[in-house]
């Protein structure tokens, strides 16, 4: 699955994203978490109860992809 299409899901349907108080900055200043990181290349919900999003899982997660 293409990159743009784990963004799609995310709004899509449920994702370690749902509730968590980062979302809005991690969509508008381009952050992942290892807890979304993992969902990407898993598809697993597990969660940590502290995350720490950054630009550089972001880039992990998005490499290769031409994100606006």
């Amino acid at each position: 699955m293409r990159a743009k299409d784990e963004v799609a899901a995310v709004l899509m349907g449920p994702a370690p994203c749902d509730g968590c108080d980062h979302r809005s900055a991690c969509r508008s200043e381009k952050l992942a978490c290892l807890d979304f990181q993992r969902w990407v290349n898993t598809g697993s919900m597990k969660t940590r109860e502290e995350r720490n999003p950054t630009s550089k899982i972001y880039r992990m997660v998005f490499r290769g992809e031409r994100v606006a």
